[in-house]
């Protein structure tokens, strides 16, 4: 019985092609849909999100001490963790009814450099996912107060969800000048 010689970087090659002939498929690709997150809260009836990085905390309202000689929006200062925040009622800023402090209330402590401040919002719903190919940009049909502050809408479960720009918020003057 003889054995006959083969080459082994013949064999190699003879092997690897063995096994890419026999090999499994790759799995399909499938392109997921791109997600925008944000904090969805409400104020009054009007179902709102702001993007995550503007919100650094969300508390319950702390007590306040009230400052003398601003406008009724801005409800006082408060201790938080060592810092001192200014409380805004974020509805009555927009002219709606102020927030009852009941068991739903929440402050968000803005994510602004230079400027620690809270709002109050009458509710604060968690975390929102939207399929960014839902976005609406045309508000043109909504008339309310806090239009000047979104960026845009999302529709879901035909429930329109206004983009909310906290950044934008701080830097507008009437947010700034709280004098009465």
């Amino acid at each position: 019985m003889t054995r006959t010689q083969q080459d082994p970087f013949e064999l190699l090659r003879k092997m690897q092609q063995e096994s890419l002939e026999n090999a499994p498929g790759l799995p399909q690709e499938i392109e997921a849909t791109k997600l925008w997150s944000g904090v969805g809260f409400r104020i009054g009836d009007m179902m709102l999100v702001t993007p995550l990085d503007h919100v650094l905390e969300i508390l319950p309202p702390p007590p306040a001490t009230l400052v003398p000689g601003v406008k009724s929006w801005l409800k006082g200062v408060a201790n938080v963790r060592g810092n001192l925040i200014t409380i805004v009622d974020l509805p009555e800023y927009f002219g709606k009814p102020p927030v009852f402090l009941d068991e739903k209330a929440r402050m968000l402590i803005m994510n602004v450099p230079g400027l620690n401040a809270g709002v109050l919002v009458n509710e604060v719903l968690g975390l929102r996912h939207f399929d960014e190919e839902l976005e609406r940009q045309d508000l043109s049909g909504l008339d309310d107060p806090v239009v000047v502050q979104l960026n845009g809408a999302f529709l879901r479960d035909n429930v329109l969800w206004g983009v909310f720009d906290m950044k934008s918020l701080a830097e507008s003057d009437s947010f700034r000048h709280v004098a009465a």
